[in-house]
């Protein structure tokens, strides 16, 4: 039975719902997370933590698999772990169909206390929901993805290797293998998520492949190439893991500016390092390597500029007037050029940069923002726009 279609039993919402409809695992789920019944349609779940960081509350995922029909829990969150990682600082939402997201507000989202914080429900009108932190996306939706976007004749899928819960990890190439422009003559863009909780980012980067893929990304296509890393730590959603993989690393705390080492890093950073490098030594080698987030505010672009800009290309004032051109309704702010370069070199955005010099750049902004849509038009705007300066 497909679990995020409705239930046909409780049609009028006669039964109350119980522990025993809630569920913490599937595409999506709650690593560690304890629930018990306090009245009626009110529970309390007591979260997790992240392997390894027992001050990292596993963030909140969840299923009610029946008898939400005509219901209106009330659901208390804690975590007794520390006040390291909230699982409030985003935002929130539930669906029934785990397609289409409805936002729902935590109660004290900017006071929390070390202890938790409220979901209140409206009344459910189907008996299956789903509830997840920002939009959220499963591995299976970065599949279901690759395999749409993989039917394009410009589109080449490559998995370049597992994660530790066997799960493949995905770098979707995008160009016009028959443009007339030598491959080698082309820009190269690379995008990447590295936190698998940061969700609005990977949405984001759908919508760059979006537009890309279509016909106003034509002759992007000719003369670019463009790589994407959906999501380099896909065990997470399905474990509530917002920063880390299996093994506990901060996984935008994994680069080697030395150089990929296996052992020496997390599993699937070595392997995703490993694969830029390779990128980096071929006839194509990277020219932007785009490291994306999630924090408050629009989406916000901090750069490390390259040697393209005012050389080969235009200036950097250029390409931030014509993300602003694009980008009429606000949804991100200006670009900015980063003040600390080398701060953190193991962080992906300053160790590409180090190990390197090309263009980097930290893409952040959006977490709390509750609609799919408008993470895809950011994703659509900045690919227009690099479209629009990289010719």
């Amino acid at each position: 039975m497909d679990e995020s279609r409705s239930f046909s039993g409780n049609a009028a919402g006669k039964s109350d719902l119980s522990t025993c409809d809630f569920s913490f695992d599937g595409p999506i789920g709650s690593q560690g997370a304890v629930i018990e019944k306090v009245g009626k349609n009110h529970f309390h779940i007591k979260l997790g933590h992240a392997p390894g960081n027992p001050g990292w509350c596993n963030m909140l995922y969840f299923r009610i698999m029946r008898n939400a029909r005509g219901n209106s829990p009330r659901i208390d969150v804690s975590f007794q772990g520390g006040d390291d990682m909230r699982f409030n600082h985003n935002s929130a939402t539930w669906s029934y169909d785990c397609r289409n997201w409805h936002a729902i507000d935590w109660v004290n989202p900017d006071e929390p206390g070390k202890q938790g914080d409220s979901l209140l429900f409206p009344g459910f009108r189907e008996d299956a929901v789903w509830f997840g932190a920002q939009v959220p996306m499963s591995h299976q939706d970065v599949e279901a993805m690759m395999k749409r976007w993989g039917q394009h004749p410009h589109a080449r899928i490559n998995v370049i290797g597992k994660s530790l819960g066997g799960r493949n990890l995905y770098r979707l190439e995008v160009t016009d293998p028959n443009s007339g422009i030598p491959p080698a003559k082309r820009w190269v863009h690379r995008f990447a998520n590295e936190h698998p909780g940061e969700h609005n980012s990977q949405w984001r980067m759908a919508g760059m492949v979006d537009w890309l893929l279509s016909d106003n990304g034509t002759e992007c296509r000719r003369k670019n190439i463009c790589h994407f890393i959906i999501m380099m730590s896909p065990d997470g959603p399905g474990n509530g893991w917002y920063r880390v993989n299996a093994e506990g690393f901060d996984m935008n705390r994994t680069y080697l500016v030395d150089g990929s080492g296996s052992g020496q890093q997390a599993h699937e950073a070595f392997i995703v390092q490993k694969d830029m490098e390779s990128l980096m030594a071929s006839e194509t080698p990277v020219t932007t390597s785009w490291s994306m987030h999630t924090w408050g505010g629009p989406v916000e672009p901090i750069f490390l500029p390259g040697p393209e800009f005012g050389t080969k290309l235009g200036s950097f004032e250029e390409f931030k007037n014509i993300v602003a051109d694009n980008d009429p309704g606000g949804l991100i702010k200006p670009l900015a050029v980063r003040k600390n370069p080398i701060k953190l070199s193991v962080m992906w955005s300053s160790g590409v940069y180090t190990q390197f010099g090309i263009t980097t750049v930290l893409c952040e902004g959006a977490g709390r923002w509750t609609s799919k849509q408008k993470s895809l038009d950011a994703g659509m705007i900045l690919m227009k726009s690099i479209a629009g300066f990289y010719q």
